[in-house]
């Protein structure tokens, strides 16, 4: 499925829900680790101020590195350097 989402787009690497699932399940293990060394719960962890500043950056990051990608595929594509699906 995700690899017929990517065909769909004019772009090269994670989709942004690709991202947003690598990054949901990074915060996931930090706030485990920062859990146990602190004796608190996952959930306690995941709603501090600090895992939600965490949150909000990377969704920034994520729309970020979704428009590069979108602007290298093009670039490629335009160069004929990668095929577009519309041939």
């Amino acid at each position: 499925m995700a690899e017929a989402a990517r065909e769909s787009r004019d772009t090269i690497g994670m989709t942004t829900e690709e991202m947003q699932a690598y990054i949901d399940a990074l915060l996931q293990e930090e706030a485990a680790e920062a859990a146990q060394a602190r004796g608190t719960s996952l959930e306690e962890e995941l709603q501090s101020a600090g895992f939600a500043a965490a949150r909000a950056a990377s969704s920034y990051a994520i729309k970020l590195l979704d428009a590069n990608n979108a602007y290298i595929a093009r670039y490629l594509l335009d160069r004929d350097v990668l095929a577009g699906s519309e041939g």
